[in-house]
């Protein structure tokens, strides 16, 4: 406990208050197994960019407007099985938005089209996209 107050306002300052919430457990396991300092420092880091991307990714996912349990992963291509699960696959790629084209969903009612649309943008976040479902 005394480690994170001498260095909270450290890291405070240089913006890596994120360190604080895995210091003390990267710390326990760095004298349980005997890391050098280089690995301590770099598990610590790993820590805080894996937070920060954390943090982006929910910021995108709320600007978004998209309802969260809608992902690729959640699709059921059995429901409809006309949908070419390969071409959606290829689109969650994102190679559509590196390349600045559009993709055009349409069909039936109650086909799938808005879980997709919202697949693709939450997909599109991940991959560090700013997106937005309308």
């Amino acid at each position: 406990m005394e480690l994170t107050h001498q260095l909270t306002p450290y890291l405070t300052k240089l913006r890596l208050s994120g360190i604080l919430q895995t210091l003390e457990a990267r710390n326990r396991q760095a004298v349980d197994g005997q890391w050098s300092y280089v690995e301590f420092l770099s598990r610590l880091l790993e820590d805080e960019v894996e937070r920060r991307a954390q943090k982006q990714l929910t910021l995108r996912l709320r600007r978004s407007a998209v309802a969260s349990t809608k992902t690729i992963e959640t699709f059921d291509f059995n429901f409809n099985p006309a949908i070419n699960r390969q071409h959606v696959l290829q689109l969650a790629s994102c190679d559509f938005v590196r390349q600045k084209r559009n993709v055009l969903i349409c069909g039936p009612s109650g086909t799938g089209k808005t879980h997709l649309a919202q697949a693709l943008v939450h997909e599109a976040c991940r991959q560090g996209f700013d997106a937005l479902f309308v």
